[in-house]
C-alpha cells in the first residue's frame, strides 16, 4: 500500500464507484456518510476518476453480519467489470471480516480493479504483498471491534452491578436515563398494577387509559401488549436484570416488594385470560352467541328499521360457496339489546346464587395456584443462580451451563402450563366485583364486562321461534322478545 498517485499522472481510469458506510456503534471516527462521500469524491477527482456510482450503507456495521445492499451491489459491478476503480474512506469501511475480504479480493482480481482509500492510499490487491497487507489491516480491524465489544460488555455488566441505566429509550415512569422517578407516570403504573391485581385484563386497562386520553411515553395509544410490557419490567421493582441476573437499581422502585409480588402472582393467575393482546371487542356478546338450530356462531349486524333507526342484530349467517365464510343455516336472527339485558340480569343473579358462593368457597380452599406460583419463583431463582454461576463467577463452563439452563427452563415451562390449566378451571380469578355489583357493571368497560362474563358463561344459544300456530312473541320489558328462547350454558 502507498499514497495515491499525483494528479499530474495521465487519466488512466474512466469511472469509479464510491462506497461509504457508518455503523450503528459510530466507529467511523464520528464521520457521517455524507462527510465520507465528500472526501471520497475529492480523492477521485484528484486521481482522475469520474464518479459514476455512489453506494452507502448507513447504520450497518460491517462486523454485524447483516446484509449490506450497497456493498453487495458494489461487488456485482466489480465482477461485471462495469467500473474501473473503487474509492472508499478507509479499508475498514469496506469490510471487517476475513471472509468478506477474500470475496472482495476475488472481485478485484476478476477485472483488475484497484481500490483507493482516503486514509490509506492505494490498496494493491494484484500482488501477494498487497493482499498480505490488506489481510493484516483486516485482522487488526476485526481485533479492534472485538476488543471494543468486550469492553462494552464489561462496562454493561459493571453498570448493572451498580444498578445504573443500561441504555435505551426512556422507560415509562422514569426521567431520561432513569435519573429519577417521573411521579405522574409512576402513579399511573401503580394504578395499572392495582387494576391487574384486582382481576382486570391488560385489554381492559388499555381501554381505560385510552378513554382518559393517557398515552405512552411516545404519545401512542395503549394496547394490551404495551400494558403488559410496561408492568412486568423488573426496574419497576427497583431491579436491574442483566443476563438473567438481578441487581439492585440505583433508582428508587415504583412498586413496593409486596405490590411486585402481588402483580406477578396476578399475571400468572390470569395467564390464560389476559396474556394475549387480542383486539378490543365492540359488542359484549361477540363470540358467545350461537344459533340454536345449527350451533354455528352468530355475528353482529346493523339493521335499519322502518322508521330509519338502526338496531344491532345477531344473526346466523349463510355464506360459503367455497369459503366466503361464515356458513350457518341462516334461520335465526334476534335483536341484541334484549339479549344483553337478559344476560346481564342472569349474571347478576348468578353471582348472588348460593351455588356459586359454595363453588367459590370450595375453590378458595383447594386452588393450588398460589403454591404452584411459589414453586415457580423457586425455579426462577435457580435459573438466576445458574446465570450468575456462568456469567459472573465462572463456576460453570458453557456445556454445563447450557444443560442445566435447558433443564430449568423445561421445568419452568411445565409448571407454567400446570398453572395455566389450574387458572382455566378457576372461577372469577380475583375479579373484584364489589358490593354494588350492578353499579360497577354499568360503569365499567365492555372489556371488563367480558372478563367477568368469561368466568361464568360458556356459550349462549339463540333458538328459532316456534312455528306453532297462534304463537305470539311475548313482551319482555320494552321489547317484543321471548327470553325462553335464550339458553345460557354456564361454566358452573
Amino acid at each position: 500500500m502507498h499514497d495515491a498517485p499525483n494528479t499530474s499522472t495521465p487519466n488512466a481510469f474512466r469511472s469509479a464507484a464510491v462506497y461509504c458506510r457508518i455503523s450503528s456503534d459510530k466507529t467511523g471516527a464520528g464521520l457521517g456518510v455524507d462527510r465520507q462521500e465528500a472526501d471520497c469524491r475529492e480523492l477521485a477527482e484528484r486521481i482522475g476518476f469520474t464518479v459514476r456510482y455512489v453506494f452507502s450503507d448507513n447504520d450497518i456495521s460491517a462486523y454485524s453480519g447483516k446484509p449490506r445492499p450497497g456493498y453487495q451491489r458494489l461487488l456485482e459491478l466489480m465482477k461485471a467489470g462495469e467500473i474501473d476503480g473503487v474509492v472508499s474512506w478507509h479499508q475498514d469501511r469496506l469490510h471487517r471480516s476475513q471472509v468478506e475480504l477474500e470475496d472482495y479480493v476475488a472481485a478485484s482480481e476478476h477485472s483488475s480493479i484497484p481500490t483507493y482509500t482516503v486514509k490509506a492510499g492505494l490498496i494493491d490487491l494484484s500482488t501477494p504483498a498487497g493482499r498480505f497487507q490488506a489481510r493484516i489491516i483486516g485482522a487488526a480491524a476485526r481485533y479492534e471491534v472485538e476488543h471494543m465489544i468486550e469492553r462494552q460488555r464489561a462496562a454493561k455488566l459493571q453498570a448493572a452491578k451498580d444498578g445504573k441505566f443500561l441504555g435505551g429509550q426512556r422507560p415509562f415512569g422514569f426521567e431520561p436515563r432513569r435519573v429519577a422517578i417521573r411521579e405522574d407516570e409512576a402513579a399511573l403504573l401503580r394504578d395499572m398494577a392495582q387494576q391487574v391485581i384486582a382481576g382486570h385484563s391488560f385489554r381492559t386497562v388499555a381501554v381505560s387509559l385510552n378513554r382518559q386520553g393517557i398515552t405512552t411515553q411516545h404519545g401512542k395509544e395503549w394496547n394490551a401488549l404495551k400494558v403488559r410490557n410496561v408492568l412486568i419490567r423488573p426496574i419497576n421493582a427497583g431491579i436491574v436484570r442483566h443476563h438473567g441476573i438481578e441487581h439492585e437499581a440505583k433508582t428508587p422502585a415504583i412498586f413496593t416488594p409486596s405490590e411486585w409480588e402481588d402483580l406477578n402472582h396476578a399475571i400468572r393467575e390470569h395467564r390464560v385470560r389476559s396474556s394475549h393482546p387480542g383486539t378490543f371487542r365492540k359488542h359484549l356478546l361477540s363470540g358467545y352467541l350461537h344459533c340454536g338450530h345449527c350451533k354455528s356462531r352468530m355475528y353482529h349486524k346493523t339493521k335499519i328499521q322502518r322508521d330509519g333507526s338502526k338496531v344491532s342484530v345477531a344473526a346466523c349467517t349463510t355464506n360459503d360457496t367455497n369459503t366466503g365464510m361464515p356458513s350457518g343455516c341462516g334461520k335465526v336472527s334476534r335483536r341484541t339489546d334484549p339479549i344483553v339485558d337478559l344476560i346481564t340480569e342472569a349474571v347478576m343473579y348468578r353471582l348472588d346464587s348460593p351455588a356459586l358462593a359454595a363453588e367459590l368457597e370450595r375453590q378458595e380452599g383447594s386452588n393450588p395456584t398460589r403454591s404452584l406460583a411459589a414453586q415457580l419463583r423457586t425455579l426462577e431463582a435457580r435459573l438466576t443462580e445458574l446465570n450468575n454461576d456462568y456469567y459472573v463467577t465462572k463456576l460453570l463452563d458453557r456445556t454445563e451451563f447450557e444443560e442445566l439452563r435447558t433443564a430449568a427452563k423445561s421445568e419452568i415451562a411445565s409448571l407454567e402450563s400446570t398453572i395455566d390449566e389450574a387458572r382455566a378451571t378457576t372461577l372469577l380469578g380475583g375479579i373484584d366485583v364489589g358490593k354494588d355489583l350492578r353499579g360497577k357493571w354499568d360503569s365499567e368497560t365492555v372489556e371488563w364486562q367480558r372478563d367477568l362474563l368469561d368466568q361464568l358463561v360458556r356459550t349462549i344459544y339463540v333458538h328459532p321461534r316456534g312455528a306453532t300456530s297462534g304463537y305470539t312473541v311475548p313482551t319482555y320489558k320494552q321489547w317484543k322478545f321471548d327470553p325462553n328462547l335464550i339458553d345460557i350454558v354456564w361454566k358452573v
